[in-house]
């Protein structure tokens, strides 16, 4: 074997998960190559030094706690989707923007001059201003015509 195997080829080898034909070419790499026979045993002290340790028990029993909440009520309550805690501000939202939509619409084209403002104004409040004082009187006896 001209190239080295990789480190996954390797451990597959030492795990006994490699196919017999690929085992025989690691096999026969490692009688010829010292470094990948290095990392080999490198990698064997290290899986014997993990079988080696004694796994603690957890300082408290999860399996009690975890059960203990799966069983609890609390966890098994609906809650609502978010969207339909923001259902009201939407459709809030929505109207106020169609209102507005729907008033732009009801606005003439063109702006108003002033002066028809003024002759406007004086006609929904009456045809003489507070007082019957008339700056001019052809303000004060206007004739409106509604459409």
């Amino acid at each position: 074997m001209t190239e080295h195997p990789d480190m996954e080829a390797l451990s597959a080898y030492l795990d006994g998960e490699s196919d017999p034909q690929a085992s025989r070419r690691i096999a026969t790499h490692l009688a010829v190559c010292p470094s990948c026979a290095t990392i080999v045993r490198d990698l064997q002290a290290i899986s014997q030094g993990l079988r080696a340790l004694v796994p603690e028990p957890p300082p408290v029993d999860l399996t009690a706690r975890v059960s203990v909440l799966l069983e609890s009520p609390r966890l098994t309550r609906h809650r609502p989707a978010r969207w339909r805690n923001r259902l009201p501000v939407v459709a809030g939202a929505a109207a106020s923007v169609l209102f507005g939509v729907l008033i732009g619409s009801a606005l003439p084209p063109d702006p108003p001059s002033s002066s028809y403002l003024s002759l406007n104004a004086l006609a929904v409040l009456g045809s003489a201003p507070p007082g019957a004082l008339c700056a001019r009187p052809e303000s004060c006896y206007l004739k409106v015509t509604l459409k």
